[in-house]
């Protein structure tokens, strides 16, 4: 991360602090809002159009943090893109679900403490990140952006394929992603150039077949689903593999 030395927060105005990575943490923030206006419109393919514009936020992230280490970034960048990510990776997501669980499911107090509960973990992940003060190898808990496209993708394929019996899975998977998120589990911050490359031109294929209304998206939705639920898996899959193994040596 390169910081501009001469800064000062105390002095400089507002727009003397912003830098390229601050401009697309704002890009973040309005996709996020953006698919909460969508969430409220509720019309139509409106809840696709929210989910898509998670992903594409999802993608602006990732561009926010590649500038951010290779270009420069600002005091105040930090607390921005947390905020941002609040409402993109917290917020949206949990209207999303609330949306099609509540016009799907009759036990509404449940569904109220579901959604509560993945903004309030999501909420609680970003305030530890940014509270830490020595620097971090991996991640304490699976990031809010990881929680963010997983969710996404999986309640657009949900939308699009109809699946059966998907609010019970999705009130499941929320609860897994609020444990995950909160935990002290180690997750490998993703910074490879080319898993980074990879995942950008699937993010985009899929906003390009969603906006010239190809039904094709669904493939990209579902390789989402399918790389993000590797890493979500990343750290425990080993240690169970591991007991196992152990269990099999002793026998």
């Amino acid at each position: 991360m390169v910081i501009r030395r001469g800064s000062n927060i105390n002095t400089d105005s507002i727009l003397q602090l912003i830098k390229l990575p601050d401009l697309l943490s704002v890009c973040n923030a309005l996709f996020g809002f953006a698919a909460i206006l969508f969430v409220l419109e509720g019309r139509g393919s409106a809840l696709k159009t929210a989910l898509v514009f998670i992903l594409v936020a999802a993608l602006i992230d990732g561009l926010d943090g590649l500038a951010a280490r290779t270009v420069e970034s600002s005091p105040i960048g930090k607390y921005l893109d947390s905020l941002a990510d609040m409402i993109s990776f917290g917020v949206a997501p949990a209207m999303v679900a609330f949306a099609l669980l509540n016009s799907n499911l009759s036990y509404t107090h449940v569904v109220y403490a579901f959604c509560g509960a993945y903004v309030v973990c999501g909420m609680l992940r970003l305030a530890r990140f940014n509270a830490q003060t020595m620097p971090q190898t991996d991640f304490d808990g699976l990031p809010i952006t990881g929680s963010a496209i997983f969710l996404a993708a999986f309640m657009l394929m949900a939308i699009e394929l109809d699946f059966p019996s998907y609010p019970s899975l999705l009130i499941v998977l929320m609860g897994i992603l609020c444990i995950l998120m909160i935990s002290r589990i180690p997750y490998r911050k993703v910074r490879d150039i080319r898993i980074m490359i990879t995942a950008g031109i699937v993010v985009s294929t899929l906003f390009f077949f969603y906006a010239f209304y190809l039904p094709l998206f669904v493939y990209p939705a579902a390789i989402i689903v399918a790389l993000t639920a590797v890493y979500i898996g990343s750290p425990i899959m080993p240690r169970l593999l591991n007991r196992d193994f152990k269990g099999m040596h002793r026998r």
